[in-house]
């Protein structure tokens, strides 16, 4: 590789590089922090509206979540998903999900294209009439910076116990609710509750069809509504993309003034030289045919063997 071209290269490379450190900063702010949920809230419902355990996470992603996000939460196997789907304006909005079988555990991952999100399933996991006992692990993603867990005593119920105890109990809509908190949840640690409770009959604290409000009202789920486009989580990368542009568009530049202001310097030269003419080329070495010894020009006999030059 010729010179000038590996000096061209080099540059380019510096260049380039200059130009990616220069946005760092920005990578760094939309893409390098940790992606969090602010807060999430956690319902457990033993026999809400259905036999079995119904739970539910609401929570909302850290501003630097890129958008839209993927969300995988674990759930026991053979519990039904009953909805994930994100929130705006109050109201719920279904997405799609894809489910995967993961030993005892299912796996179910969506899309939320906002901050905002709810997943529900109804999971079996009372035991025991009528005296019955319940236990339920919830997990997360990602850390969560303010955790709020709530368990619900059903109607007609007695005896409610739980354990770990309650931080504090709150009412409302004829319910009793059993309050948790934690603060800096991190991602993947199980948090578990234990309950047991008395009830005579086995029917529901609600029937199904009131767990369904008039869809006019907030914080119903729409279904069948696909999740608007998002830039996709690779938008942080843009910053980087930007300075690499400007650093290969900087060593065209230089490359070309440099190639511009070399030509004229040769044509310069070149155009001295002519107008110098040829150069005077020095007068030929001269040496004695006999001896070999070398000679001044204008000698006319050898300085080592006397004998007449020629030549």
């Amino acid at each position: 590789m010729r010179r000038p071209v590996l000096y061209r290269a080099l540059l380019g490379i510096g260049l380039a590089a200059f130009g990616f450190l220069w946005n760092l900063p920005a990578v760094w702010s939309s893409g390098g922090t940790q992606v969090t949920f602010t807060t999430m809230d956690v319902d457990i419902r033993p026999e809400h509206d259905d036999p079995r355990v119904l739970v539910i996470y609401r929570g909302t992603l850290s501003a630097q979540a890129p958008l839209p996000h993927p969300l995988t939460f674990s759930i026991p196997a053979g519990a039904q998903v009953h909805a994930a789907a994100y929130r705006r304006d109050g109201q719920l909005f279904a997405v799609q999900y894809q489910t995967e079988r993961d030993g005892e555990r299912t796996r179910v991952t969506f899309l939320t294209p906002v901050p905002g999100f709810q997943f529900e399933y109804y999971a079996d996991l009372l035991s025991g009439r009528p005296q019955r006992t319940f236990a339920v692990e919830v997990a997360f993603p990602l850390p969560v910076e303010a955790l709020g867990i709530s368990v619900e005593q059903p109607l007609r119920s007695t005896g409610f116990t739980l354990t770990p105890t309650p931080a504090r109990t709150a009412t409302g809509g004829g319910f009793t609710y059993y309050l948790y908190t934690e603060d800096r949840w991190p991602a993947g640690r199980v948090w578990s509750v234990r309950g047991t409770y008395r009830k005579e009959d086995d029917e529901p604290s609600l029937p199904r069809t009131a767990a369904i409000p008039d869809p006019a009202s907030p914080g119903v789920l729409q279904p069948g509504v696909a999740p608007p486009a998002g830039p996709g989580p690779l938008i942080w990368l843009l910053p980087a993309l930007l300075g690499i542009i400007a650093g290969v568009a900087g060593t065209l530049a230089v490359a070309y003034l440099r190639g511009a202001w070399t030509g004229r310097s040769i044509d310069t030269r070149r155009r001295d030289r002519d107008r110098m003419g040829p150069r005077s080329s020095p007068p030929p070495e001269r040496y004695c045919a006999h001896c070999g010894a070398p000679a001044a020009p204008g000698d006319r006999f050898c300085i080592r063997c006397g004998r007449p030059l020629t030549g």
